[in-house]
């Protein structure tokens, strides 16, 4: 398992700070609140390692609430 050394969580954004991550894929998930019905598609995803900037995550899908 990877854990975060430190995370800072607002409104705005979710950032997650890790001292070592292994070689290969892994997730990172998070709830998110939405309150009314819509499609709705999230900020693209930023990952940097502090050596390799060129390290990326997915896009994001668009997620769809109905009434």
């Amino acid at each position: 398992m990877v854990w975060p050394a430190y995370e800072e969580r607002s409104f705005e954004a979710f950032r997650a700070y890790y001292e070592y991550v292994p070689k290969g894929e892994w997730t990172v998930e998070y709830t998110l609140r939405l309150n009314q019905s819509g499609l709705f598609q999230l900020p693209a995803t930023r990952a940097e390692a502090l050596y390799f900037r060129d390290v990326r995550g997915d896009p994001n899908r668009t997620i769809e609430v109905k009434p």
